[in-house]
């Protein structure tokens, strides 16, 4: 018994030595720069750093948390921005370029806002406090704006500037999209309103692709973010936004622009 016992620590201590390597060998390795030789980084630490590390030790380090019970297609792993406790990042672990990406329109795609939803403890985490469901945003950029070829969800309270737009506004937002009457941070926005309290059943990726004129736009061009909210009557639910960019990079507003990563309200 003694020298089974032996056996699996030694091959623990044997495969932790090697997942270690891994991630010391592939941080070192990895640009410093938002340059188009670092569009593929959030890839390589999810894949090559924290799948293998959850695999051989239980513990996703350096991602926050690893979900890969259904399989790497579908899975995501969670991590936190460098810059910011209350800032985390969504990522799928299959390999999906970014909301242009026509995977994640199908029929059986994963959900990866409701993985991003429930995600948004990691932000009270960094907050060390409940927040209110209005507090939290989600957002990705499009594909002109990002900085990464590989989807990823950003997670964090959200600006108030957009808070008091949205306070504002709320009698424009109906459950179809439709173009507000004024711009949003220098930018005209599309919004509409679902009422629900998960996002298990509501795909924002799908509702944004319908909601599309035909042939007009791409879901390429889009910047959309979700948001928690609370409306008349104590109902609960989401507020979309979405802008399309367009090839000018002055119509290009950026997710974290709608975020406010250090949740300073």
């Amino acid at each position: 018994m003694g020298s089974i016992s032996e056996g699996f620590v030694l091959r623990k201590v044997t495969g932790f030595a090697a997942t270690m390597g891994l991630i010391l060998a592939t941080i070192a390795n990895l640009p410093h720069s938002a340059s188009a030789a670092n569009r593929a980084g959030l890839w390589v630490v999810v894949h090559d750093i924290c799948v293998p590390a959850y695999q051989s030790i239980g513990v996703g380090f350096p991602c926050a948390e690893v979900s890969i019970a259904d399989g790497l297609e579908r899975g995501f792993a969670v991590l936190r921005a460098p810059s910011s406790a209350t800032h985390v990042i969504v990522v799928p672990t299959a390999l999906i370029s970014g909301i242009e990406s026509q995977a994640l329109l199908r029929e059986n795609a994963p959900n990866y806002w409701e993985a991003a939803w429930d995600a948004r403890r990691f932000v009270e985490e960094g907050a060390r406090r409940r927040l209110p469901r209005d507090k939290i945003g989600m957002a990705i950029n499009s594909a002109a704006s990002r900085s990464q070829d590989q989807l990823h969800i950003h997670v964090a309270c959200i600006a108030p500037k957009v808070t008091e737009f949205l306070r504002r506004h709320q009698a424009e937002i109906h459950e179809a999209w439709s173009v507000l009457s004024s711009a949003l941070l220098g930018h005209k926005f599309a919004a509409m309103k679902v009422e629900t309290d998960s996002l298990a059943h509501v795909d924002p990726f799908k509702l944004l692709a319908r909601g599309l004129p035909s042939g007009k736009f791409s879901m390429g061009s889009q910047t959309l973010a979700v948001i928690g909210a609370t409306f008349g009557g104590g109902r609960i639910g989401f507020y979309l936004l979405a802008n399309e960019s367009g090839a000018s990079p002055r119509k290009i507003v950026s997710a974290e622009t709608l975020l406010d990563d250090k949740c300073a309200n």
